[in-house]
């Protein structure tokens, strides 16, 4: 991709790469290289092709963990083969978005049974359109869909590992569930958590800063210091990863809800630069400061739209 089609639409009201924030993340998608680790016996990572993979072996089966980006399923599915040698018989989505989601009906299609929130199903199942990303995103065909949901905790039983389903209030999304390996010491955090760079929160689905907080506070509970933590992108982490990364959430909460308590238009909370000292960690992805703060304060209903709107 070229400097010019990186470059930043500085009149529009997002500032968003003129390709769009989303065919950016596709560009990053399709030219990362996949990065295959066993993190632990019987556990994979598949990093850099979408969302993360995680793939689970068991004497009951193998179960795996969303599904990457369409144009490297079918290197997904050979990396987990080669790793596992067994066939999925579980899939269980974190999310609905493409990332994570692209490779369900081609799992389905080999026998997986894809199992997930109530709101994932909901989400992928009709048209979706995010507002702070200008992403229409067309209802997914039906052998997507999930066809085992549920809205409270559950458990996929692998032998010797079970799979504890942790379903999450609003979020990054409405849908969110994070898998916990107790045996293993594994957390599987979906989008709860981004390594090294700023979250899509997802406005369009329920989700907000505040949620995401609450989300990491509640996870870190089940994590000790030993424990291997899944990012939904990003290098796999540990406990002091998802310490910085809640850290980093929070601080930027504690800046930016005083300004909008004060009553502070959009531009003038831009202009506070909120993630300012944040940004050299955290913005080196598709997602900068401005955009986050942007997406934060879709999450309160903040935009310039609904302040022109307001002001008529």
């Amino acid at each position: 991709m070229s400097e010019r089609q990186l470059s930043v639409r500085a009149t529009d009201r997002h500032s968003f790469p003129v390709r769009g924030l989303v065919d950016l993340s596709r560009a990053t998608y399709q030219s990362t290289p996949l990065a295959v680790t066993e993190i632990r016996p019987q556990v994979f990572s598949f990093v850099g092709a979408g969302g993360t993979v995680t793939a689970v072996g068991g004497s009951l089966g193998c179960a795996v963990i969303d599904t990457g980006y369409r144009p490297r399923v079918d290197e997904i599915r050979k990396a987990i083969a080669s790793a596992l040698r067994q066939p999925p018989r579980w899939l269980i989505n974190t999310h609905w978005h493409f990332d994570h989601t692209d490779g369900n009906p081609t799992f389905a299609e080999n026998g997986a049974t894809i199992v997930a929130h109530t709101n994932c199903r909901a989400r992928l199942s009709q048209d979706q359109y995010v507002p702070s990303l200008e992403w229409s995103v067309s209802a997914s065909a039906r052998s997507a869909w999930p066809v085992l949901t549920f809205d409270a905790p559950v458990a996929i039983d692998l032998g010797p590992q079970a799979l504890q389903l942790i379903t999450q209030a609003p979020a990054h999304t409405d849908g969110d569930v994070a898998v916990w390996l107790p045996s293993a010491n594994v957390l599987v955090m979906g989008d709860l958590m981004t390594n090294g760079s700023y979250p899509i929160i997802d406005e369009s689905s329920r989700g907000s800063l505040r949620g995401m907080v609450r989300a990491v506070e509640g996870l870190l509970g089940l994590v000790n210091s030993d424990t291997v933590v899944v990012p939904g992108h990003g290098p796999i982490g540990n406990r002091d990863s998802l310490l910085g990364f809640r850290d980093m959430l929070r601080t930027i909460e504690g800046r930016i809800q005083p300004l909008i308590a004060s009553g502070s238009p959009v531009a003038g909370i831009l202009a506070a630069a909120p993630t300012a000292d944040f940004d050299r960690a955290w913005g080196r992805g598709y997602v900068t400061g401005d955009i986050f703060v942007r997406m934060i304060l879709a999450g309160f209903g903040l935009t310039e739209e609904a302040k022109k709107s307001s002001a008529a």
